[in-house]
């Protein structure tokens, strides 16, 4: 009856709690399980969000993807996961196979930097012509202002050279992203602001290119250590299980012979021998947060757009400590 249907498919509406108890536990009893493509047709909505992600292999958007299924099922929604690999055209293969699959929404966080103007052009067109609700999470997609879920990296990346320099270290050494993204362009630009509040001159030859993938920071940190740095930013936790690893195979000691921080806060931090100082994103936050708001596109198209922006903030572990002129 009408009882049935309104808890069945969560209205809310005036029915009581002891009916809706009642109701739930007979379907539980029973395995009800609502015919999807019926209520599909009935509704026009599939109750499936697409979302479209850049590196599953990296714990970051593996961390992400959680907050943003537990949010989903809460809403009565599933996920439908997509892996870009870092390749901009599987951003756009991606974004059409789940158009193609008529998911009511969109959570994006894409490869496209900067230099994709192409793929950014194509991707944006896309998503206009298709009509469909999207959000961009993590990082926005360059010329499209799409309401978003981001963390404030410029602040980030102040962060955690204002930690190291505190400690007395002044050489350095940052091992960024590709910088044709803004995301790794504003944890560097707060690197840079860090030193020149504390009169420390930048030094480019302190900065290695890194991809926010484990080897570059194994490369950056064989480089930076030839350099002569006492600390080490890796603007990525994965970048700085690299750069830690390749300390420890140069014969020095993390947290006493060079200093290491990350950015991130993903849970692997903590299992290391000497535990990662790293700058916290609440991950699994924005995640549901990101999927909060595409519920809310969903049913209101026409909403304010929304750009919600979290502060990090700094976790002191073991790989840090002050600087110790040897």
């Amino acid at each position: 009856n009408t009882t049935v249907s309104l808890v069945l498919n969560n209205k809310q509406c005036r029915i009581s709690p002891e009916t809706r108890k009642k109701v739930l536990a007979i379907a539980k009893k029973y395995n009800y399980n609502p015919n999807s493509s019926a209520r599909a047709l009935v509704t026009k909505k599939t109750y499936t969000l697409g979302l479209i992600l850049p590196d599953i292999s990296n714990p970051f958007f593996s961390e992400l993807a959680k907050g943003i299924e537990n949010e989903a099922q809460e809403h009565n929604y599933s996920v439908i996961f997509c892996n870009s690999n870092q390749n901009p055209q599987k951003d756009i293969n991606n974004l059409c196979l789940l158009i193609g699959k008529q998911v009511d929404g969109l959570i994006i966080t894409t490869s496209l930097s900067d230099s994709d103007s192409e793929y950014i052009r194509q991707f944006n067109r896309i998503v206009y012509e298709s009509k469909i609700s999207a959000v961009a999470v993590d990082r926005q997609i360059p010329q499209h202002n799409y309401d978003s879920v981001s963390i404030d990296h410029l602040e980030g990346g102040f962060l955690a050279a204002k930690h190291l320099l505190e400690l007395g270290h002044k050489k350095i050494g940052c091992i960024t992203g590709p910088l044709d993204s803004a995301t790794a362009r504003e944890r560097y630009n707060g690197y840079v602001n860090a030193l020149e509040m504390f009169g420390v001159k930048a030094d480019p030859n302190l900065v290695y290119p890194g991809n926010f993938q484990l080897d570059s920071g194994v490369e950056g940190a064989e480089y930076l250590v030839s350099q002569g740095v006492s600390a080490i930013f890796a603007c990525n936790d994965m970048m700085a299980f690299g750069a830690y690893r390749q300390v420890q195979a140069m014969g020095k000691i993390v947290g006493k012979d060079i200093s290491i921080i990350g950015y991130d806060d993903i849970p692997l931090c903590e299992l290391l021998e000497y535990p990662l100082t790293t700058i916290h994103q609440p991950i699994s936050k924005m995640g549901r947060n990101a999927c909060r708001l595409i519920i809310e596109l969903i049913k209101e198209p026409q909403h304010k757009r929304q750009n919600i922006k979290f502060l990090p903030s700094l976790v002191v572990r073991k790989t840090t400590s002050k600087y110790e002129d040897s």
